[in-house]
């Protein structure tokens, strides 16, 4: 009778074993049905409210006076401070603010201006705190660009190609109900970019500093990349090693690295001329993300494309500023033909689309009639509304340039590689561009105008256009090789390995680096004194083939370990429930093997 007894147990509690975990299956199915609904919402209400397209948000902080002051006096430290914010109309307290930036911090701190970028965190003081889950935003100036539209289109650009790309609009910027600016916000890359883009944030994550290993050579052990910071809460240093060594030393890539991915983003910076990236000397400016073994190469930070530092020719396939071989993400890559030919049909496809000729002028124009009542108006603008108007032009000109640059390239009229020692070319004007100082106020100087009249005045900026840098023709090559349809327009001279010249390349902005005071510029264009940001000027960094020489530039130097903390790791949903359930289900078979054990004993 006492067996009986329990083996009616064990089958009352088979069943209720059972239906638990299908409870069990149901909840857990619910919880990320409805997780999964959130997503999308936050991701469609992102597109909506935080980051449109089509018109300008209104940012609105509000903080102690005395806090605000500090953080400009002491805006090096880039130390948080706490505020209100109301973001396009959704209102947030105890939100944590601080000025950001690597170079054009620094530039800035050098200056007359106060015209900082700033960086918001929603869930620094409230960790539960996000904005439609956004955590944090960058209000990123606009330095160094006197069209305000680079970093857009060319995030823009990103997304055609299919790149995961970080949130990005057009704001004004008030403090204390005063307007401070007319900024570009943009996403950190942290857990909602993640998520909306992989599908998780548990990944590791770096962010290239442009330090030791940020180019991705091979070195051995993980604390030999210091180029390289960890921005995830953890991380499995093998993972990242296995990836570097294979890419190095293997030929095995797509086992390690997305591929494709990888391709999008080195001709995203090609076409764009953007050599403040993995192409140039500082190795910087993109992050690393771990998704199950893989990484992809997520594309960062691009005010300076679109000629930014005066690069227009380079070769498609021997994109970098530097030796080939030190670009191993590139080399590598490039090396394997059927990758070749897809990062090709990549450069055609964007040519003749997003970037052709009449496109891209009509996106432009687009653009402009959006924002230029709100540069008009800006008050702390590092140009004159007229240098605005000339920056637009020089931007369509310069990418129509580019294009039909690559385009020869492309078909075979013009060489696309030279002797493996890159596109070469020194930083010409670097990052304070064309003569643009900044003074009181933001305002620049009256060199400012000069400078670009000189530019627009002696440039004819057709494709091909003479090289006007420091550089050596590649050995083996003519002038006319490495130079398709020379044209120098309006008294420019064509011009190869030039450092003699008056604005030669002979100051190559690194690391903090300054300029000498009172340069000349290439062909009669004025230098800048200082040398704070400079729009479309930047100085000519010549490159094959054919580069825009364009004027002298000014203070500092790429560098710096700049940008704030990355996303924040999460632990992949669902962890805990799953294991219950296997718990579960694991009890109930233990128990299911003892009554059946026990029932044949008894038929036996």
């Amino acid at each position: 009778m006492k067996a009986k007894w329990i083996e009616l147990l064990l089958c009352i509690s088979l069943v209720f074993g059972l239906t638990g975990c299908a409870v069990t299956d149901s909840i857990t199915g619910t919880s990320s049905s409805a997780v999964s609904s959130a997503a999308v919402s936050n991701q469609q209400n992102q597109a909506t409210h935080v980051f449109p397209k089509d018109h300008v948000v209104d940012v609105k902080i509000t903080m102690a006076a005395a806090d605000f002051q500090d953080m400009l006096d002491n805006a090096s430290q880039e130390e948080f401070k706490t505020a209100s914010v109301d973001y396009n109309g959704q209102h947030f307290d105890n939100v944590a603010i601080r000025t950001k930036g690597n170079l054009s911090l620094r530039s800035v701190v050098s200056s007359d201006s106060d015209r900082y970028s700033f960086k918001i965190s929603f869930d620094e003081y409230i960790s539960s705190q996000q904005l439609y889950g956004i955590s944090k935003i960058n209000l990123n100036n606009n330095y160094s660009d006197a069209s305000y539209m680079r970093e857009f289109l060319t995030y823009e650009l990103a997304e055609r190609l299919g790149l995961p790309t970080p949130g990005y609009s057009f704001v004004n910027v008030y403090v204390n109900g005063e307007l401070k600016g007319f900024y570009l916000a943009v996403e950190q890359i942290g857990d909602s970019y993640l998520e909306r883009n992989f599908g998780n944030a548990y990944g590791a994550l770096y962010k290239a500093n442009g330090g030791n290993g940020s180019e991705l050579t091979w070195l051995e052990t993980m604390d030999a990349y210091k180029g390289l910071d960890l921005k995830s809460k953890s991380s499995n240093d093998n993972v990242i090693l296995d990836m570097l060594k294979e890419l190095n030393t293997g030929t095995d890539y797509s086992k390690v690295l997305d591929v494709d991915e990888a391709l999008k983003f080195i001709a995203l910076n090609v076409l764009t001329a953007n050599m403040d990236s993995y192409l140039g000397t500082n190795k910087h400016n993109y992050y690393l993300y771990e998704n199950k073994g893989i990484f992809s190469v997520l594309p960062w930070d691009y005010n300076m494309a679109f000629g930014g530092l005066g690069a227009s020719g380079i070769f498609i396939d021997e994109p970098t500023q530097g030796t080939l071989s030190e670009r191993p993400l590139i080399d590598k890559l490039l090396k394997v033909d059927a990758y070749k030919q897809k990062y090709h049909q990549y450069l055609t496809e964007s040519i003749e689309g997003y970037l052709s000729g009449e496109a891209f002028a009509a996106r432009v124009q687009e653009l402009s009639q959006l924002i230029s009542g709100y540069v008009e108006q800006d008050p702390t603008a590092f140009y004159t509304y007229d240098e605005y108007q000339k920056g637009v032009t020089q931007l369509t000109t310069f990418a129509a340039q580019q294009v039909a640059t690559i385009a020869k390239q492309l078909d075979g009229t013009s060489p696309s590689s030279g002797d493996g020692s890159g596109s070469g070319g020194g930083m010409g004007g670097g990052m304070g561009g064309g003569g643009m100082r900044g003074g009181m106020n933001g305002k620049p100087d009256a060199g400012a105008a000069n400078v670009q009249d000189a530019v627009i005045a002696s440039q004819t900026t057709q494709a091909g256009q003479a090289v006007l840098a420091a550089q050596a023709v590649p050995s083996g090559q003519s002038a006319t090789e490495v130079q398709p349809t020379q044209m120098a327009g309006n008294g420019q001279t064509s011009q190869t390995a030039q450092s003699q010249a008056a604005g030669a390349v002979n100051q190559t902005n690194q690391n903090g680096q300054t300029n000498q005071t009172g340069q000349t510029g290439q062909a009669g264009q004025m230098a800048d004194r200082q040398g704070a940001p400079g729009g479309m000027e930047a100085g000519g960094q010549g490159g094959p083939p054919g580069g825009m020489g364009m004027g002298r530039g000014g203070q500092g130097g790429p560098g710096g370990m700049g940008g704030g903390p990355g996303g924040q790791a999460n632990q992949q949903e669902g962890t805990v429930s799953e294991a219950v359930a296997a718990g579960t289900a694991f009890v109930i078979l233990l128990l299911s093997c003892v009554f059946v054990a026990r029932y044949k004993r008894k038929r036996l």
